[in-house]
């Protein structure tokens, strides 16, 4: 069974004249215990995409104008206020990018991991926190920093928290918010261990949003790269790695660092993602693309399933050629 199901998504930000096109048409699944990498530049879709899942877009600006979110099995799109706040936290929870943002100044570490757990599990606020301790304990901060406010820790420390959080509830499906952005390059990779580390114990589901291949190859099944609102390619983590068919996702490989030749010069994306209240006609990658043709500029590209597991949005999909994207062809 299927812990998430989005098909067909459509979100839409609304402000006087001008209309943002966040989210276009996004489908794409993650199977019971599996890890789903969403990948793209800044202003892709992807926190908007996460919000979704919830049914958190901010409103009235914000509105889902279509498709439908399963969560194993249920449409949180047509859930009621009672039923959102129950899954919420519970069968489904977020780790957001900033921890400085994402906890109460004013109430104990304790306090926070306690509420949901009280809300959720329906135990008086003695056992709450009791269960947040333990929760606390483990993501490695000692039990006896409960009591403690959150200006009394390091960045690191309260991401582990927020994580705390989170998990408290044992969700079925976790999404991290580009988890590790505001940290430490050092404590970066502590974070994302114990993240991987939990979500495995617990079983869990992960939507792992970022923009890092790095953290997608160490974490993720499956790779959904996201532009322009769009998934313009999506795989397995072999189809994506080995076998990749868009310019896009070369483009994004080919930025990374050469860590064997520290002399060779980095290889950025010409250009910027569009304007998304003023998305171009066509494929919305075509201005950037070193391939693009004429058909580009004037059709939307329909979606090509290349294997079972690996599906592409591109004109040239079948064009790209060993010399072009450095990998073997699908012939």
């Amino acid at each position: 069974m299927n812990t998430l199901e989005i098909k067909n998504l459509t979100v839409q930000y609304s402000s006087d004249d001008r209309t943002v096109h966040a989210v276009n048409g996004v489908d794409f699944v993650i199977p019971s215990g599996k890890t789903l990498g969403l990948v793209g530049e800044t202003g892709a879709g992807k926190t908007t995409t996460a919000l979704s899942i919830l049914n958190l877009v901010p409103e009235p600006q914000g509105k889902i104008i279509s498709g439908e979110v399963f969560l194993e099995g249920e449409n949180v799109l047509t859930m009621s206020d009672k039923q959102l706040q129950g899954i919420r936290g519970d069968r489904v929870a977020m780790i957001f990018q900033d921890p400085m943002t994402s906890l109460n100044p004013i109430q104990t570490v304790g306090e926070q991991i306690a509420e949901g757990i009280r809300l959720h599990r329906k135990v008086d606020a003695k056992e709450g926190l009791k269960q947040a301790v333990a929760m606390l304990e483990m993501v490695g901060i000692p039990s006896d920093r409960a009591l403690e406010y959150p200006h009394q820790f390091s960045g690191g420390m309260k991401q582990r928290v927020v994580i705390a959080i989170a998990l408290a509830c044992r969700p079925n499906l976790l999404i991290a918010d580009e988890p590790t952005t505001a940290l430490d390059v050092t404590i970066q990779a502590q974070v994302l261990k114990l993240i991987n580390e939990l979500r495995v114990r617990e079983k869990m589901s992960m939507l792992m949003i970022t923009h890092d291949l790095g953290i997608v190859a160490e974490v993720c099944d499956t790779v959904a790269i996201m532009y322009a609102g769009q998934i313009v390619e999506y795989g397995t983590l072999e189809d994506i790695f080995d076998h990749l068919r868009h310019p896009y996702t070369r483009g994004l490989f080919e930025s990374l660092p050469d860590i064997e030749n520290r002399r060779a010069e980095l290889k950025p994306i010409k250009g910027l993602m569009p304007d998304p209240t003023q998305l171009p006609p066509g494929c919305p990658f075509h201005p950037r693309c070193d391939y693009a043709k004429e058909e580009c500029s004037q059709q939307l590209p329909k979606v090509r399933r290349l294997t079972d597991s690996h599906l592409v949005r591109c004109h040239l999909y079948n064009q790209i050629t060993e010399n072009m994207l450095e990998v073997k062809a699908d012939g």
